[in-house]
């Protein structure tokens, strides 16, 4: 094993930019241009806490005014709507994008720290472990999700970001491919006149600074973003370098018409330490294993999409949107001191298009009524090759050599109307459509996409108010899911036929004082033939039969006094394999692996002045098994405790502290069985306690 010596603290470099850099700030105006109001943009308005809605936030969610029109948000799809705001997000520091999302409730994330593969999230009784494409990942609209699913947040740094909305449930149909038990829609800042730089440094090396700089003249709103994080982690070999660029520019061309275009790119450097057995773990938590010691990838990331958005009139919006993007991805890997490196790359390119067109009026003699009408198209053109390598040095040949060509189609059609002063209702349907090609290059034989026609997806949903403040809700969605490699394609005797998955949800949202609002909620999913991805280095996918999920949701906030805040989360999930096939028998009632039985988050945030914010915030999860038989017992739970503080030196000059894993709880973020090259239970040793500091200035 190798060990890491002497990189528990800053290094000088970086204290030395933390004491230096609020007095390079102070030596601007100290009285910086205050921000304009935001730039309308055709997202409707969010509905204030405590409406007819579903939803919940977590901290500042900066609401549009003045505009009515526009596609339906994400808060007004009468389900579990979790909505997490700037003010919660941009003090935030993750080596991982995707780490922001634990603190959405019934969101629960591991980390991997294996070079490009960093972390993936779950939710609704799903596993983190990419095998199932569970989950939509949206970044302005635009998704996000590689070609087995896995969600990419990797392009994005915390200041950039605006809010993230996370829809949990099988009836938003807004979205086909992916959206198998919701989806997150991360939308970022872009525009207003504000200039904000912020620089991060702490614990294990780590330096992150991030500009950001908006101009609007009322007309054409452009938002710059540049961000770096380098880290060398708290292992040893686990050394990381990320850079992102991003550029927007959006443009009002008269009362009715607006157009943009946002182009962004990442790069991605990182070491992968390996996994460790318990023995080595407990021995020498921040070792790496000496066979990995070249282990680690790159990965690049490029994007660019079109925006375009009209009104008709007063009561009808057009939205559409075009991208083209590509995800690189060059991993070197070895699991075991017996086996050879490998050198995987994946590189895909996604084109898309997606429009949206809705109409709001109370015309028709139904209050609230609004129709909307979608159409969404992507074409993927993915190459997955494999070499044997050495200390990655690349042997002529491949060992894998796939070329895949996928279409998505994907059309619905959903209506909302309150027929009562307490009831609203939103009834939709939802029809996708797959087509493509796969080409084994080494076998030099071709295979059509498995298709299974039409796949229709009924969605209706209701809310009751009996008084304001007090909502009983109800839906039930299907959703679809597919295959992912060649599991997608015509390669086996049998091909694999899509899964449908058909959910409810029944709930209820209170709340009776200003001081006070919780939901809890119950909910159930069946999948009728559930297909996860083999990690037996096949790349195919395997039908694990007929799977039921089921769990229920508390949340709660409590604000008794005004710089007081109290909040809380628990969310239980259960995932049962209901008839596994007559293949595996001893499956039948067994959990899938990797489900956490919860997850759970808790703080406290308390602000005695104006100008100082505390949070004293934990996150929790339970056990989970390692296999499908649950032969090999449970593992995994844990729970760290984080400190937060912030302080406003002036109105433009912010110092912030934090201290991550509080009480240095010694835990395992992500736990792995390997039932290939020799079967073992492997662990990656979590971060111990670490400390940041950070200065925010704005302009």
């Amino acid at each position: 094993m190798q060990k890491k010596v002497g990189r528990r603290t800053p290094s000088p470099l970086v204290a030395t930019l933390l004491l230096v850099w609020p007095a390079l700030a102070a030596s601007q105006s100290a009285e910086p241009p205050q921000p304009e109001q935001p730039f309308p943009t055709p997202s409707r308005e969010l509905p204030p806490e405590g409406s007819e809605d579903t939803s919940l936030s977590l901290g500042e969610v900066v609401e549009v005014q003045g505009r009515n029109v526009g596609p339906l948000s994400s808060a007004e799809v009468l389900t579990s709507v979790n909505l997490l705001g700037r003010e919660q997000l941009e003090q935030e520091n993750a080596n991982e994008p995707l780490e922001l999302l634990r603190r959405a409730p019934a969101v629960y994330v591991d980390t991997y720290n294996q070079g490009v593969i960093g972390s993936e999230l779950g939710i609704r009784g799903f596993s983190t472990q990419g095998d199932t494409a569970h989950t939509k990942l949206l970044i302005d609209g635009i998704p996000s999700n590689i070609h087995i699913g896995v969600s990419d947040l990797k392009a994005i740094f915390p200041l950039e970001i605006e809010r993230m909305e996370v829809v949990k449930g099988t009836n938003d149909p807004r979205y086909g491919l992916n959206n198998v038990a919701g989806n997150v829609n991360v939308y970022t800042r872009r525009s207003g006149n504000e200039r904000k730089v912020r620089l991060l440094g702490g614990s294990f090396g780590t330096l992150e600074p991030q500009v950001m700089a908006g101009f609007d003249n009322g007309r054409l709103a452009q938002t710059y973003v540049a961000a770096y994080r380098h880290a060398n982690g708290y292992r040893a070999n686990s050394d990381l370098d990320r850079l992102a660029l991003s550029g927007k520019w959006f443009l009002t061309l008269n009362e009715r018409s607006r157009v943009g275009l946002i182009l962004r790119g990442m790069n991605l450097e990182a070491q992968a330490p390996g996994y460790l057995t318990l023995d080595e773990a407990r021995l020498d938590p921040i070792a790496s294993v000496g066979y990995a010691n070249s282990d680690g990838g790159k990965q690049r990331n490029l994007h660019a999409s079109l925006h375009f958005d009209h009104d008709f009139s007063s009561s009808l919006s057009w939205s559409l949107k075009a991208y083209g993007q590509g995800f690189r991805r060059n991993r070197w890997v070895r699991f075991s001191a017996e086996s050879s490196q490998q050198e995987r790359i994946e590189n895909e390119k996604q084109y898309g298009a997606i429009s949206v067109l809705t109409l709001r009026t109370d015309e028709l003699g139904l209050e609230g009524f609004s129709v909307e009408w979608g159409v969404d198209y992507q074409f993927q053109d993915n190459l997955h090759q494999r070499y044997l390598t050495r200390e990655r040095e690349r042997a002529e040949r491949p060992v894998r050599d796939q070329a895949f060509g996928l279409h998505t189609f994907g059309s619905y059609l959903q209506a909302r109307a309150w027929p009562l002063d307490t009831l609203k209702l939103v009834a939709a349907l939802r029809v996708d459509g797959l087509a493509g090609h796969f080409h084994d290059r080494l076998k030099a034989k071709e295979y059509g996409i498995n298709d299974a026609g039409p796949i229709w997806q009924p969605k209706l949903s209701a809310i009751f108010t009996p008084l304001y403040g007090h909502n009983l809700y109800a839906n039930y969605g299907r959703t679809f899911q597919t295959g992912v490699g060649i599991g997608a394609y015509q390669t086996q005797a049998e091909p694999l036929a899509p899964s449908l998955n058909d959910g409810w949800e029944v709930g209820y949202k209170s709340s009776p004082f200003s001081w006070l609002t919780g939901r809890v909620s119950y909910w159930q999913q069946y999948a009728s033939n559930e297909v996860r991805l083999k990690f037996d280095n096949s790349g195919d996918s395997e039908n694990v039969g007929q799977t039921m999920r089921r769990g229920f949701d508390v949340e709660l906030n409590l604000q008794p006094l005004e710089p007081l805040l109290v909040w809380g989360t628990f969310s239980r999930h259960v995932s049962e394999q209901v008839e596994p096939g007559p293949a595996f028998p001893e499956r039948k009632g067994k959990e899938l692996n990797n489900v956490p039985d919860f997850s759970a988050k808790a703080g406290v945030d308390y602000r005695p002045v104006p100008a100082l914010r505390t949070s004293l915030w934990m996150y929790a999860q339970g056990n989970y098994y390692l296999d499908k038989e649950n032969a090999l017992g449970q593992y995994g739970d844990y729970l760290t405790l984080n400190l937060d503080v912030s302080y406003e030196v002036t109105s433009w000059l912010q110092v912030a502290a934090q201290v991550k894993n509080l009480l240095g709880t010694r835990y395992y973020s992500s736990i792995w069985y390997r039932d290939f090259e020799g079967s073992a239970v492997l662990y990656n040793p979590a971060d111990g306690r670490s400390f940041y500091v950070s200065t925010t200035a704005t302009f």
